[in-house]
């Protein structure tokens, strides 16, 4: 490190909270001297001697920025910036090179490899401090306009809930499509439904498995009633039963688009868990309750292509039986079926909340094949809205 006359030449400020700084440096005396000019500019430091190390620092400590050598054993600087950009957790931490290698080449691999900025040794103290303070200033910048763009996005988003919520709550009730049905007069309608988020609960087998047959009419009953009427609050425009599990759609009318018909799904998803699990617990015996200490159901969320029949039944008053057909209900049965073999509570493809992934609170990933199809959807264990 080159002389710094005075150290004071330079306009670099105090932090107003001490930032970690991580100091990665096989050389004890440049490492020394580095740490040392850091510390005294009013940051925290820590000190790792080789790449290995420093990268497992850097996974535990989670620092604000890191100034790292670039000929190391192990691990260069290189390789380590390259690690770094691998885990999301670490990806966005800005890194200093250190080199003695002054060619432009050289300049140009760090760059390439992801390094926030490169110093060339020997170097002055003022320079690392102001290196320093810059990318963090940067990085300030960067993350205040995130949080702006996300609190608009959130904004939006509730603006959406909240208009959707003040329609009342009686419309929502079997009425849009079912009075479509009734004014038919054809023997049997067909309505399909392109680009729809469909949300599939075994909602019929958990109530088989879990009561008596004496209690599984009054139990079918309750619960039901409790998933409709939450999935219609949350914007469902038809339910329909699919064997053991009832189906619910949310078509895309192309006025807010499929993120927002995908959000409204995944707040349903939500929903549901908690309705539903107080609702079995209202009707499960004493005996059985601590059996339901979770929600009893699995939910699997998919877009795409449904299709509704209904068929009348002159025979019996003309009302008739729905059926659901296309290749989204065979895709969220295949999820479905996933959802209950890793124990995921709600197995949601990734496509869905493409428009709003920031939000999402998720567990574990995977690649399901979509029912008889080969193709592999890449699907998400579901927990939670961070805006929630």
């Amino acid at each position: 490190m080159g002389p710094d006359p005075g150290g004071k030449g330079d306009d670099f400020e105090l932090p107003a909270q001490a930032p970690l700084i991580l100091v990665i440096e096989d050389d004890p005396t440049q490492r020394l001297l580095s740490s040392s000019v850091l510390r005294s500019a009013g940051y925290e430091v820590l000190e790792a001697e080789d790449g290995p190390t420093g990268l497992e620092l850097a996974r535990q400590a989670k620092p604000a920025l890191i100034v790292c050598d670039v000929m190391m054993p192990g691990l260069n600087g290189y390789q380590l910036v390259a690690a770094l950009k691998l885990e999301a957790a670490l990806s966005t931490i800005p890194v200093i090179l250190l080199t003695a290698m002054t060619e432009r080449a050289h300049v140009r691999t760090g760059m390439t490899a992801g390094a926030d900025d490169y110093l060339s040794k020997p170097f002055r103290a003022a320079e690392l401090r102001r290196a320093v303070a810059a990318l963090l200033a940067k990085r300030e910048v960067q993350r205040a306009q995130y949080d702006r763009d996300f609190e608009k996005k959130m904004s939006t988003a509730l603006q959406a809930q909240q208009d959707a919520l003040s329609l009342r709550y009686e419309k929502r009730l079997m009425q849009e499509l079912n009075e479509r049905w009734s004014a038919q007069d054809d023997t049997n309608l067909e309505v399909r439904y392109d680009n729809a988020t469909v949300l599939l609960v075994d909602l019929f087998s958990s109530i088989n498995h879990r009561f008596p047959l004496a209690q599984r009419f009054s139990a079918t009953r309750r619960v039901y009633q409790a998933a409709s009427d939450t999935l219609y609050l949350f914007g469902a425009s038809r339910l329909v039963p699919a064997g053991n599990d009832l189906l619910a759609i949310f078509p895309d009318t192309g006025e807010a688009g499929a993120a927002h018909t995908g959000l409204l799904a995944v707040r349903a998803a939500l929903g549901l868990q908690k309705i539903v699990n107080a609702a079995f617990h209202s009707v499960a015996p004493e005996s059985a309750r601590g059996d339901v200490a979770y929600p009893p159901v699995t939910i699997a969320l998919y877009g795409g292509t449904v299709t509704l029949v209904h068929i009348k039944d002159p025979l019996h008053g003309g009302e008739g039986l729905t059926f659901a057909s296309g290749e989204a209900l065979d895709a969220v049965r295949a999820l479905g079926a996933h959802a209950r073999t890793e124990s995921w509570q709600i197995c949601c493809a990734k496509e869905v909340i493409s428009g709003f992934s920031e939000w999402v609170v998720t567990g574990g990933a995977a690649l399901v094949s979509r029912g008889d199809a080969m193709e592999l959807v890449p699907v998400i264990e579901l927990h939670a809205l961070e805006q929630e």
